[in-house]
């Protein structure tokens, strides 16, 4: 492992996939070579970053059968994993599901229903972690692709409970994040996918602690013991009285803009009840004790279409204004999730990636992922850590670079906002802060600026030669 933070391509794709296990160490180090290219230009189709004989290679290589999804991204899971017990903060971990669509790639085989289901492509599953406290990326703990299957048409409750669903993908994801270290405090957040008892139950189960969003209105019971006071989850939520006031963040959504909303909150305790024992609950499960949190915007602005008002479901006690508001913001940060998806997809191409089988997509489709983690992470370095040296997020000739263009670079802010202009921002007020799309661009053509300054000082030659003879040499 590197000791910079945002290490240069090479390091990062080392420490990412060096250790993967692919049944020859050719494989493995083309595995590195591929990763490192892609890292350095994320953006574009695959043709876009290789000439036709690197890329047979890289075809190849994802069309062996040893090269699966789980080896290609197991040693990145593994640093998350590391980096999590490390952590002296809390841990976040952002659980969400996307479609990726393939309608147009009709080749493709293996694909299931997406969309209104008249499309093809896959579900992607991912658990990103964060730290609570400076929203630092840590990496991808898990990530599920699979594919959807039609439910029957004539299919029974109870048939259903026994078929492996959609809505298991969170308990899937929260058990693949691994059990928690004794003193650590992991916390599952998601949205109201993973509004489910097995979910809840699954957080418990691995050491975790969970934050979820409450969909169904189902009963609980609000008494001393499971038995006692039935209630409506929703109508009950919304009848406690408020305990505390104070602002939320509402990220913004297409041409909505991110804004602060002035909220109330209020939480109490409660008994979820264990479902009906169908195929795959476990006879030994009881009743869970959580706290339900309402936080909602009684007087949203005029031009709101839609106020604020969240109903939580929390492991985690909820007494007093602080803990109230630690839980709201744990919540508002389950965005970034969302927009790790709009990285992988608009960013990194993941959509337009162009195999003949599925089985040889979901290993590019995991580097691709792992890439788009290191797009977040350069954009955590312009803002939460902006005040950091700019060594810690850049390298020495990528400063240089900057400087002999009149960058003057000595924070991490410094630098990522100088990329930033490179990629068309144009810093003027009212203009926020750059978007990762922006970025992405601008760090992209400083890699073309500093490896045309690498090319004319001839210091690649030799590395551009052995790069091309590995990838050339038959497996």
């Amino acid at each position: 492992m590197t000791a910079l933070p945002f290490p240069e391509p090479r390091p990062w794709a080392e420490a990412n996939f060096a250790a993967a296990e692919l049944g020859d160490k050719r494989r493995t180090r083309r595995l590195v070579d591929t990763a490192a290219q892609l890292a350095q230009q994320p953006e574009g189709s695959l043709p876009e970053h290789f000439s036709w004989n690197p890329l047979r290679a890289v075809y190849r290589l994802c069309n062996r059968p040893e090269v699966t999804h789980a080896a290609v991204t197991a040693t990145h899971f593994e640093l998350t994993r590391r980096r999590m017990e490390q952590a002296e903060t809390a841990v976040l971990i952002l659980h969400d599901t996307t479609e990726l669509n393939f309608t147009s790639h009709h080749a493709l085989e293996g694909t299931g229903p997406v969309g209104n289901g008249q499309g093809r492509g896959f579900l992607q599953h991912n658990s990103l972690a964060i730290e609570a406290d400076t929203r630092k990326v840590l990496g991808l703990a898990f990530q599920q692709v699979v594919t959807r299957t039609d439910a029957p048409e004539t299919e029974t409750h109870t048939a259903r409970q026994r078929r492996r669903r959609e809505s298991q993908l969170w308990e899937r994801g929260i058990r693949g994040v691994g059990t928690a270290p004794a003193a650590a405090v992991w916390v599952d957040i998601a949205d109201r996918g993973a509004d489910s008892f097995e979910a809840m139950q699954a957080a418990l189960d691995q050491g975790h602690q969970f934050l979820f969003r409450a969909c169904k209105d189902r009963r609980i019971a609000v008494g001393a013991t499971a038995h006692d006071g039935p209630r409506l989850l929703k109508a009950w939520a919304r009848s406690l009285p408020s305990q505390a006031e104070g602002e939320g963040t509402i990220a913004g959504q297409g041409d909505r803009p991110e804004r602060t909303a002035r909220v109330k909150m209020a939480a109490a305790a409660a008994w979820f009840l264990v479902p009906k024992p169908v195929h795959g609950v476990h006879p030994d499960w009881t009743p869970l004790r959580v706290w339900v949190e309402r936080v909602c915007e009684p007087n949203p602005p005029a031009d709101v279409e839609e106020p604020l008002d969240w109903i939580l479901l929390s492991s985690l006690p909820t007494t007093n204004a602080e803990e109230l508001g630690r839980n709201r913001d744990w919540y508002a940060c389950r965005p970034l999730i969302e927009g790790f998806h709009q990285v992988e997809k608009s960013g990194c191409g993941e959509e337009d990636l162009r195999f003949r089988r599925a089985e040889a997509m979901l290993p590019m489709l995991g580097v691709l992922a792992i890439v788009a983690v290191r797009v977040l992470q350069l954009r955590w370095w312009g803002r939460d850590g902006a005040k950091a040296p700019a060594a810690a997020a850049s390298t020495k000739e990528e400063r240089q670079a900057l400087k002999a263009m009149g960058y003057r670079i000595r924070t991490a802010g410094e630098f990522v906002r100088a990329v930033a202009n490179l990629g068309g921002f144009l810093g003027r007020k009212g203009d926020g802060e750059p978007g990762w799309q922006t970025l992405w661009r601008g760090y992209r053509r400083l890699q073309d600026i500093v490896l045309g300054v690498q090319l004319k000082a001839g210091c690649v030659h030799s590395d551009l030669r052995e790069f091309h003879n590995m990838l050339m040499t038959p497996l």
